[in-house]
C-alpha cells in the first residue's frame, strides 16, 4: 500500500492538501517530541557536543519532556554520559531493545533477552521509567511471539510507548547526510535557508501524521513527531518547536501522552506501539511501522528540496 501511494503522489502536493485540512481545527493539539536513532556517533558535531546542544535548545524551545528511544547495544562510557545528559534534564528514556533483529530472529525468548538486557543497562537512569518500544510488537509477525512479548512485558511491569505510524519517518536522517557530506567536502552550506527546509519538510510530515488521525477519527489524538538525533535536529529544533507553537500545537511531556487513558493503546489490545491510531479505529495495522530505508520516497525527498535548496543535492 505504502509503495503504491508513493508512487502515485509527490510529498509536497500530497501535504499542502493535509495542511489544510488540520488547518480547520479549532483546538490546540498536543504533541511529544521523540527522538530515535540515538547515540550515533560523532560527525561535524563531537557526539557529545550534540547531545549536550539538542539537551539546550529542547530547553530554549520549552520542551518540557522528549522521549529518546535507547538501543543498548554495543554503548560505552561516553554513550553512558549522554544517556545521563539526557536523563539529567528530565527527558524519558525509553528501552527500544538490545540491537534486536527483525529480519533473522523468530524467537521470542531472543526477544525477552535484549529487552531484559537493555532493562539491566537503562534502570541505571533516573529518567527510565520501563516504556518499551519494540519493533516487533507492532510488525507482521509471528502473532504468537508478538502475543508471548506483550504478556512477558505487562507481567513484569513495562509500560508501552507509542509513536504513531507516519509514512516519512526517518527521511529527516537523509537530510543530515546531504549536509554531512557538503561539510566534509569543505562545501558552503546556507544554514538559514537549511533551517527553513528542515523545518517545513518536519511540518509537512506531520500534517499528514495528523490529517490521517483526525480523518479517521473525526479529531486529532495526541501525537508523538519523531526526529532521528542528528547535528541538524540539534542545530534546528528551536526553529521547528516555534513553528509548531505557531500552527497551534502544543508540546507536552512524553508522559503525559503515554499515561493518558484513552490515548494509550494497552486499552484497545493489550499492549501497541505504532498501531494505536488503528487500535482506537479498530482498523488493521499496517505491514510495518515505517520504511527503515529511503527507498522509493528518495525521489519524492529529492523534488521537495530541489525546489527549497538545490545544492544540497549537488
Amino acid at each position: 500500500m505504502l509503495k503504491n501511494w508513493v508512487r502515485g503522489r509527490l510529498f509536497g502536493s500530497l501535504c499542502v492538501v493535509c495542511a489544510l485540512a488540520i488547518s480547520s481545527h479549532s483546538y490546540a493539539r498536543e504533541l511529544v517530541i521523540a527522538f530515535e536513532n540515538t547515540l550515533q556517533p560523532s560527525t561535524s558535531l563531537d557526539a557529545m557536543a550534540r547531545s549536550q546542544m539538542l539537551v539546550r535548545n529542547l530547553a530554549t524551545a520549552g520542551v518540557p519532556q522528549a522521549m529518546f528511544l535507547i538501543k543498548t547495544k554495543g554503548i560505552d562510557q561516553k554513550d553512558e554520559a549522554r544517556i545521563a545528559v539526557y536523563s539529567d534534564k528530565g527527558h524519558l528514556l525509553v528501552n527500544a531493545g538490545h540491537g534486536h533483529s527483525l529480519v533473522t530472529k523468530s524467537d521470542l525468548y531472543v526477544y525477552e533477552i535484549g529487552i531484559l538486557k537493555a532493562n539491566r543497562i537503562l534502570e541505571n537512569y533516573a529518567g527510565y521509567k520501563k516504556h518499551v518500544h519494540f519493533s516487533y510488537l507492532h510488525e507482521a509477525g509471528d502473532v504468537n511471539i508478538q502475543r508471548g512479548l506483550a504478556e512477558f512485558l505487562q507481567e513484569r511491569g513495562y509500560h508501552p510507548a507509542f509513536t504513531g505510524f507516519n509514512s516519512w519517518r526517518g527521511a529527516d536522517q537523509y537530510l543530515d547526510q546531504l549536509y554531512q557530506k557538503k561539510i566534509r567536502s569543505n562545501r558552503h552550506v546556507d544554514m538559514a535557508v537549511l533551517e527553513k527546509t528542515y523545518v517545513d519538510f518536519i511540518l509537512q510530515s506531520l500534517a499528514q501524521q495528523d490529517a490521517t488521525a483526525f480523518n479517521l477519527l473525526g479529531y486529532s489524538p495526541r501525537q508523538v513527531l519523531v526526529l532521528q538525533e542528528t547535528d541538524l535536529a540539534a542545530y534546528f529544533i528551536v526553529a521547528l518547536v516555534d513553528r509548531l507553537v505557531e500552527q497551534g500545537w502544543t508540546i507536552i511531556a512524553a508522559e503525559r501522552a503515554l499515561d493518558d487513558p484513552v490515548a494509550n493503546p494497552i486499552n484497545a489490545n493489550g499492549w501497541g506501539a505504532n498501531g494505536y491510531v488503528n487500535s482506537i479505529t479498530r482498523l488493521r495495522d499496517e505491514p510495518v511501522a515505517y520504511p527503515r530505508v529511503l527507498g522509493e520516497r528518495k525521489a519524492a525527498v529529492d523534488t521537495f528540496l530541489q525546489a527549497r535548496i538545490p545544492g544540497l543535492l549537488e
